[in-house]
């Protein structure tokens, strides 16, 4: 995403501290599995023959390195290089400055085909097709050098002669990949299925795009009519009739129990649904005046910036300067207000004196506020934050909050945090959404939505203590007034009613 998005969307110009948009890790990890896919080769391949055929693994770990850091195109040529080269070594193939060709050709395939989107419901299926027709790539451009080129065999015959070796070491590096895709994602932590940041939706290789202006509304800035989703290989509806109103400059609060659908709501804001999980729906929801079924994605990111919980899953970049300068050359905006935006947002989030620190250094207070320097660089009229805090102690979660809010307050943009820390929601937000099975159960001023702790209880959201205290005061006739959202608060009212 975008920002994948914030979806996935769905990356980026080096300043000479990364790569080119690939990581330290990202490189660490490419190295890594060619070294295993040459120590595989020499190895195992030849016990895992049947009928002639086996599996290739350097051109099955090229695939899977380029599958898991999704470099740009040329990327993908230097890593098909470095596997061709890999091929000089002793043993691993007997005709070495062959592959060289096949395995560059093979890895540019790979590289092409995972900007492909290829679902099937919630399943991605790029890694085992790409993996395969980059196997098909690589092997027959071996085959046509080898048969055509150096023995004169007609391109027929070449092709005819190795069809069954080639497709049969394709569909077994398909295998190997998708055995090995699923579980090294969750080790790693990537999932290009859930939405980064939707400020990344320049395709690698292209040109960053003037960053065309989209009308917006100056009043309403969010609107849900009725709306409700299934997702595509969903049972049932994860939400259902959903009419909301957020005004232009809001600070909204979201929570409720795992599954009540929290995530998919904000989903629905950034255009993450319909646009990249296909499913059912019903209702429309609007931004800035925009139907987002029916808004391109790319305009969408320019109305709606997203964060998401596992932070370094969207970091591009080893340094944070790069990370903020990302998403202002992937849109394109203006040299004469690159710095000026830069700086701004570095001084919002109180992070200006990071500017030049490698992100590897620092605390995960730190990088959650480079996350949200590096969307509101963009400016966009809206913020969708999914569990900010969630690995954060108490007092950066507290930190992150002053920012956002005072951020908000200052430039007019309308927050939606989904925080579990309800608390913590209460004590910034203007309005709180209480998610139930789908729908919103409670809705308005926190003062107004704690009131009711023990049904929150019920459905699984737990109120502060000092709320709850408050609330039974009230139901005993000793207290008439708002819920306490604090420690504070509630300490206030218990000296008013002992006085």
């Amino acid at each position: 995403m975008t920002s994948q998005t914030s979806a996935n969307a769905a990356h980026h110009t080096s300043k000479g501290s990364r790569a080119g948009g690939l990581t330290v890790q990202d490189l660490i990890l490419v190295a890594v599995l060619l070294a295993a896919g040459a120590v595989l080769k020499l190895t195992v391949s030849s016990f895992l023959s049947f009928a002639g055929m086996k599996p290739n693994f350097i051109i099955a770990m090229y695939c899977l390195a380029i599958i898991l850091v999704r470099p740009s195109i040329a990327q993908s040529v230097i890593i098909g290089l470095l596997a061709g080269l890999m091929c000089q070594i002793p043993m691993l193939n007997a005709t070495p400055w062959v592959n060289i060709a096949s395995e560059t050709l093979g890895a540019l395939a790979c590289g092409l085909l995972i900007r492909v989107p290829m679902q099937a419901g919630k399943v991605n299926l790029n890694p085992p097709v790409a993996t395969f027709l980059s196997t098909v790539v690589s092997g027959y451009a071996f085959a046509i050098i080898v048969g055509v080129a150096l023995n004169g065999l007609s391109l027929p015959v070449t092709l005819a002669t190795y069809a069954i070796m080639v497709f049969g070491t394709a569909a077994i590096n398909c295998i190997v990949v998708t055995v090995l895709d699923i579980p090294l994602r969750k080790v790693l932590k990537r999932n290009d299925d859930a939405p980064s940041r939707v400020a990344t939706t320049q395709t690698a290789g292209q040109e960053p795009v003037a960053s065309a202006p989209i009308a917006r509304s100056t009043s309403t800035s969010i609107i849900f009519d009725g709306f409700g989703f299934r997702y595509a290989e969903g049972d049932a509806p994860v939400l259902r009739d959903v009419s909301l109103i957020i005004p232009q400059g809001t600070f909204v609060g979201v929570t409720g129990a795992a599954g009540s659908g929290k995530s998919t709501l904000t989903y629905a804001i950034n255009g993450v649904i319909p646009h990249c999980y296909p499913g059912e729906s019903a209702g429309s929801v609007s931004v800035m005046g925009h139907d987002v079924a029916a808004t391109p994605l790319t305009d969408l990111s320019r109305l709606v910036g997203s964060v998401c919980q596992d932070i370094d899953s969207q970091m591009v970049s080893s340094v944070v300067e790069d990370e903020v300068l990302y998403g202002l050359e992937n849109f394109g905006v203006p040299k004469d207000q690159v710095e000026r935006r830069l700086t701004d947002a570095l001084e919002a989030m109180g992070i200006a004196e990071l500017r030049h620190r490698a992100i590897d250094s620092l605390s995960g207070g730190q990088k959650q506020k480079v996350a949200i320097a590096s969307i509101i660089a963009l400016e966009p009229a809206v913020l969708v934050l999914d569990e900010p805090t969630a690995e954060l102690d108490p007092a950066s979660s507290t930190a992150v909050f002053d920012l956002l809010a005072r951020y908000a307050k200052e430039h007019g943009t309308t927050v939606v945090v989904v925080e579990q820390k309800i608390a913590l929601l209460s004590d910034y937000a203007d309005t709180l959404l209480i998610m139930e099975d789908g729908h919103i159960r409670f809705q308005g001023a926190p003062a107004d939505v704690l009131m009711h702790s023990d049904e929150l209880l019920e459905i699984g959201v737990n109120c502060p203590r000092s709320t709850s205290l408050v609330n039974r005061l009230r139901d005993a006739g000793l207290y008439d007034g708002v819920a306490t959202r604090n420690v504070a608060q509630a300490c206030a009212v218990c000296k008013e009613v002992l006085a």
